[in-house]
């Protein structure tokens, strides 16, 4: 740990920007661009203000990160979100929306790129220069990743006071072939073996770990085996993840609150809702504590709305 780390701290838990979708009538997801802009800046604002009293270390966005995987979109997110504008440094990852809706079904005509595979493939290589740039900085203790430029589930792993954060994308399963008429291959490969690895490493510095993906619920038990899920819940127990943080749904919610679940075992669930309902998590670190408390941005004001303790 860095002697300029501190173990108690503030971040924020975001998902879904989703540019140019919004919670309005009449809302055309691949052309909204200036009301999404406009409305995304309200909320945007509301975590500036939230940042002045708090002092986020930095922020996790959980997937789709666009709504369709386009250059356009991508550009609009980043204008907002990432890497920095919201005046602390944001982690990403990607969800459905960003590459698996779009294999097979997306090309980028002004990027002058007509493979339809171009916006999954854009979002993919994107990925994996963020992580490039994750590499250098101050709050990535022991930073690791599963990435190479055609390759690899683009899982990656920090360091940060007491706690281990992972991201791992999508959902821990999943993977994908995204070929190309005139380039390389992209190989994307599921997360599950690099976790193991990254996870005994965590346990053995002793580590508080958090887990992060964008989609809990719906893609990752569809389409993966139930071995696959069995060990996926073994490793959360036997390495005794703390908190597993999601989006998806479009809903805020503590969506293990009971615990027994098949996937994630006694492991609690946070949901960060979306981004374009105004919706995100301030979440207080203190040593391997959590506090929790959501929050809605949507007036330009950060709203409390709950507290999880």
């Amino acid at each position: 740990m860095s002697a300029t780390q501190s173990t108690n701290y503030n971040i924020i838990v975001m998902s879904d920007p989703q540019p140019w979708r919004l919670d309005l009538d009449n809302n055309d997801p691949n052309d909204d661009q200036s009301r999404w802009e406009s409305t995304i800046k309200k909320v945007r604002d509301s975590i500036q203000l939230l940042h002045h009293e708090k002092s986020f270390v930095f922020g996790i966005i959980n997937g789709d990160l666009t709504e369709f995987g386009r250059r356009y979109q991508r550009e609009s997110f980043r204008s907002f979100f990432a890497p920095s504008p919201l005046g602390f440094i944001t982690y990403v990852g990607l969800g459905n929306h960003d590459y698996q809706n779009n294999v097979g079904d997306c090309s980028e005509p002004s990027n002058s790129d007509l493979s339809m595979n171009a916006c999954a493939r854009g979002m993919v290589f994107d990925m994996h220069y963020r992580i490039e740039e994750y590499r250098g900085y101050s709050t990535s203790g022991n930073f690791r990743y599963d990435s190479s430029e055609y390759s690899g589930s683009k899982a990656y792993s920090w360091e940060y006071g007491d706690i281990h954060f992972v991201q791992l994308q999508n959902y821990p399963t999943y993977h994908v072939v995204l070929d190309h008429w005139a380039a390389s291959t992209i190989n994307v490969t599921d997360s599950i073996d690099w976790l193991e690895k990254d996870l005994i490493q965590a346990r053995n510095r002793n580590k508080t770990i958090i887990l992060n993906f964008h989609d809990g619920h719906q893609h990752f038990p569809e389409n993966s085996s139930q071995e696959e899920l069995s060990f996926f819940k073994y490793m959360l127990e036997h390495y005794g993840v703390k908190a597993v943080f999601v989006g998806h749904t479009h809903y805020v919610g503590q969506d293990n609150r009971y615990g027994g679940s098949e996937i994630f075992g006694d492991v609690p669930v946070y949901n960060s809702g979306a981004l374009f309902k105004g919706d995100y998590l301030s979440v207080g670190v203190n040593g391997s504590q959590l506090s929790i408390a959501v929050y809605n941005g949507l007036s330009g004001q950060p709203q409390l709305i709950e507290q999880w303790n």
